[in-house]
């Protein structure tokens, strides 16, 4: 994974630490056949499109989390069971079924108030499980990928928003109607070359303008204060060149083939994005259509989408396969953002953006598909003698 493998040990190590005394009761004896028991490979594959081990890494994760609310401290294995496999076969096919229902023992009410409740601590585990890298070794894992994919350097992340179909609030339709001429909410993604989620933020209705979603999330401000070192994010032409966000060449400004050889390796870096999201709602059908969306509060939207986030990275990090073949999201044809008034930094931008394409471009001679070769290749000679690839 991206994220820092001490996430999960520590992550791990608090359910191990905590479920402690249930274990040994539930080894004892004293503690019921859990519902996951019930049910062979096959089958939860095929309805929650999750495997066993990560199926059950999920529930032990809820069980935990419950367990520290009063309100539900007395709910054991098998209930705990039944309130996640409703909500992840809620995730995974966007309804939720009688016939789930009844073999976990839940009538409707409980099953709505399992999909509120696992949602909201999946929400709320979105700071462990989808995490930016922060250490300089961590960005250097990120920017390594992709420079492999696409030669461009120096790059954290893949920048892009995720549009989910909702039913607008009468008063409010316009505000929701996106490019693509339906209505959504949008969330701002940042992922890897693998698809793992590094930052998810900013529940906004789906015409809001992509640079001012980037300007108003919690990572923009990590960059505009450097925590981020020299660094940037590959955005697509709805944001603005800086220096923290790279975007391709205006159509009118690639006069040569050294742009039009970064444009296409950008393009090929961006299309990461539109995969991880493809990837999201193969698995989650839930995204396809979340409803009606309540006047004054993107809540109850914000917190399936995010647990839907949370559950992605993990099914990355058990190697879940997906349950059908990817079809990546098409790409919104937004306009191209207008450049920033503040000239001396606009100018700084493209004269970083000129140079790196001079060093990275510069009559280059294979396709785009060919430069992700010759940087893997790169890439392994520096892992073999020991260096670390520098951003």
């Amino acid at each position: 994974m991206a994220y820092a493998p001490a996430v999960w040990l520590a992550v791990q190590s608090h359910f191990f630490r905590t479920a402690d005394y249930n274990t040994a009761r539930y080894n004892q004896g004293q503690i019921t056949q859990r519902v996951l028991d019930q049910f062979d490979d096959a089958f939860l594959f095929n309805n929650f499109n999750f495997n066993r081990p990560c199926l059950t890494f999920i529930a032990d994760l809820i069980r935990v989390s419950l367990h520290n609310n009063v309100s539900f401290q007395r709910k054991d294995y098998q209930q705990v069971d039944a309130m996640v496999l409703v909500a992840i076969y809620f995730y995974a096919n966007g309804i939720l079924s009688k016939k789930i229902m009844d073999l976990v023992g839940l009538d409707k009410a409980a099953a709505t108030e399992a999909v509120n409740v696992v949602s909201k601590l999946l929400a709320g585990m979105a700071g462990k499980f989808i995490t930016f890298p922060g250490s300089h070794n961590d960005r250097v894992c990120v920017a390594q990928g992709i420079k492999d994919l696409s030669r461009i350097p120096n790059a954290v992340g893949v920048l892009g928003c995720m549009h989910v179909k909702v039913a607008p609030p009468a008063e409010k339709v316009s505000l929701y109607k996106n490019s693509l001429d339906f209505h959504s909410v949008m969330i701002q993604t940042i992922c890897d070359v693998d698809g793992n989620l590094l930052a998810v933020e900013k529940c906004c209705p789906g015409s809001t303008p992509e640079q001012q979603v980037w300007e108003s999330s919690v990572i923009f401000q990590y960059f505009k204060q450097g925590y981020n070192g020299p660094t940037w994010v590959i955005g697509g032409h709805g944001y603005q060149l800086s220096t923290y966000v790279l975007t391709p060449k205006h159509p009118s400004n690639v006069t040569d083939t050294d742009s039009s050889s970064y444009n296409a390796a950008h393009n090929q870096a961006l299309s990461r994005s539109l995969r991880a999201i493809g990837s999201l709602k193969n698995r989650f059908r839930c995204l396809e259509d979340l409803g009606p969306v309540h006047l004054g509060s993107l809540d109850h939207v914000a917190r399936v989408i995010y647990a839907c986030c949370v559950l992605h990275n993990i099914a990355k990090k058990f190697s879940v396969p997906l349950p059908r073949e990817l079809v990546p999201e098409p790409a919104h044809p937004v306009p191209y953002a207008a450049e920033r008034s503040d000239g001396a930094t606009i100018s700084e931008a493209k004269v970083i953006q000129d140079d790196m394409i001079l060093t990275c471009f510069h009559n280059l001679s294979e396709e785009p598909s060919q430069a992700a070769d010759v940087g893997l290749q790169e890439g392994s000679l520096e892992e073999e003698e020991g260096r670390q690839p520098s951003l």
